[in-house]
């Protein structure tokens, strides 16, 4: 299962990348001397503006328009047809600019950016003025300060978060991280007590081991058996992404990591207690899940709620239902990725936390210690609490 989800994550990551076309430069082509001349101020506007700009200088009209035509792709036989039909070709430029003493043109194909339009704009009117003013008697230096760009500050009075995308994928991807590993893992804990007590190799291990110490062993465990594989999944994950830069890794996630490995730790041990004890009260094997279905209750309506805080973050009922403790894994690393979780929280959810897991472990404990070898029939709950 491991190698399994390793293998689906990285090529989910890898795949997009190996099939994603290549990027290129927007290239505006220059026809004739005087548009050629405002090659640098192109594309120092470009640089500014954060356009990946480069420029090619074109003999005249008529070469412009050629290498703005998109060439198709030729071939033979149907093949050839059905790429010619599904590829639209590359055109050489994607603006061709054109200046003479009284005016400018912008030709294209078919549609052009309007960012790329409104900067060419720019700067042939820069250029305009300039000359215009320069021919009037204006002295350069004057002219070069009057067009150098007044600095301008910009003040926020409510900032918004660029990197909420980034926030809530991260904050996706934990929850489901989560609600998966601690559901087989704590699964595993149940299936293995409920396999020890029904080959009654519980009763030879009882010999050695105390019960406490038999369930607390096989909850440690199985527990860092499931750090380990997620940490070989994440890892690979991210290596992958590193390895063919699919996209870029948002800073939340380097913050968010420890908190997932915290709180798996957290929400594993509270519910594997719980799975601890439903297999310690089964009399077959195929009892398990039947047992363990107010935990596995939980544990799902807390995968729902995460996607709904994700939604509404600020939201009362979110912050109240976080401090649950079977919901705590869920929410409380949703809410971290968000940033909508104070600092003062995290202490008090990982002491709330821990309050409960030995509340848990003291329950499942008297429940595994009286249940484990009991014959008959499957345990209620009400009955298994009642056993001395």
């Amino acid at each position: 299962m491991t190698g399994i989800t390793t293998l689906v994550a990285v090529v989910l990551i890898v795949g997009p990348a190996l099939f994603r076309p290549p990027t290129r430069p927007t290239v505006v082509g220059l026809v004739g001397p005087a548009a050629q001349a405002l090659a640098p101020a192109l594309r120092n506007t470009g640089k500014a503006a954060g356009v990946d700009l480069t420029t090619a200088s074109v003999s005249d009209d008529s070469a412009a328009r050629s290498e703005l035509t998109p060439s198709r792709t030729s071939g033979r036989g149907q093949l050839g047809q059905l790429l010619s039909s599904l590829q639209g070709g590359q055109a050489t430029l994607d603006v061709a600019l054109t200046v003479d003493s009284s005016s400018a043109t912008i030709e294209f194909y078919q549609t052009v950016s309007p960012t790329l339009a409104a900067l060419v704009r720019a700067v042939v009117q820069e250029a305009h003025q300039r000359d215009v003013l320069i021919q009037g008697g204006v002295p350069t230096s004057v002219v070069g300060a009057a067009q150098q760009p007044e600095p301008i500050s910009t003040v926020t009075l409510l900032a918004t978060q660029s990197d909420m995308a980034g926030r809530s994928i991260a904050a996706l991807a934990a929850g489901i991280l989560l609600f998966v590993s601690v559901g087989i893992f704590g699964s595993a804990v149940a299936s293995g007590v409920a396999q020890e007590k029904t080959s009654r190799t519980a009763e030879v291990l009882l010999a050695a081991v105390t019960p406490s110490q038999l369930m607390t062993g096989k909850v440690i465990g199985i527990g860092l058996v499931g750090i380990g594989q997620m940490a070989v999944t994440v890892g690979a994950a991210l290596i992958a992404n590193a390895v063919v830069k699919s996209s870029a890794v948002p800073p939340e996630v380097w913050t968010l990591l420890p908190a997932i490995l915290l709180w798996f730790a957290l929400g594993y041990l509270l519910y594997a207690f719980g799975f601890a004890a439903a297999g310690a009260m089964v009399a077959r094997q195929e009892e398990v899940q039947s047992v363990s279905a107010p935990f596995t209750v939980f544990l799902i309506g807390g995968y729902l709620l995460m996607y709904a805080s994700i939604a509404s973050p600020d939201a009362s009922w979110v912050r109240i239902a976080s401090y649950v403790p079977p919901l705590m894994p869920l929410l409380i690393p949703a809410r971290l990725a968000l940033g909508h979780l104070a600092i003062w929280e995290m202490p008090l959810a990982v002491l709330i936390m821990l309050a409960s897991i030995y509340g848990m472990a003291r329950l499942a404990g008297r429940i595994y210690s009286t249940s484990l070898v009991r014959g008959g029939p499957r345990l209620s709950w009400m009955a298994a609490l009642r056993l001395r």
